[in-house]
């Protein structure tokens, strides 16, 4: 629903938006938290069984963790700052 509605908002003013600072940054950050999800899923979220209810979870996913709140917290600004920069 939201990427339906994103291109629609989107196409309705794709000059303007295309050139936005704000606005290809957080196209960019969603792919870099695409890509985290990626790596994570690939590298480090194939051991989480054998993580079973340890209380000390591997440095590679509070690391990853981390980068992807870091990543939604800035895609989040960035969204809201988008209509505050359109000329």
């Amino acid at each position: 629903m939201a990427a339906t509605t994103g291109a629609l908002l989107f196409s309705s003013n794709a000059m303007t938006y295309g050139h936005n600072f704000f606005f290809l940054g957080k196209m960019m950050l969603i792919a870099l938290a695409g890509i985290n999800m990626a790596v994570f899923q690939l590298f480090v979220g194939r051991d989480v069984k054998r993580w079973g209810g340890a209380a000390h979870v591997p440095f590679a996913a509070r690391a990853a963790g981390a980068a992807s709140l870091s990543i939604w917290v800035v895609v989040v600004a960035f969204g809201r700052w988008i209509g505050f920069t359109l000329h």
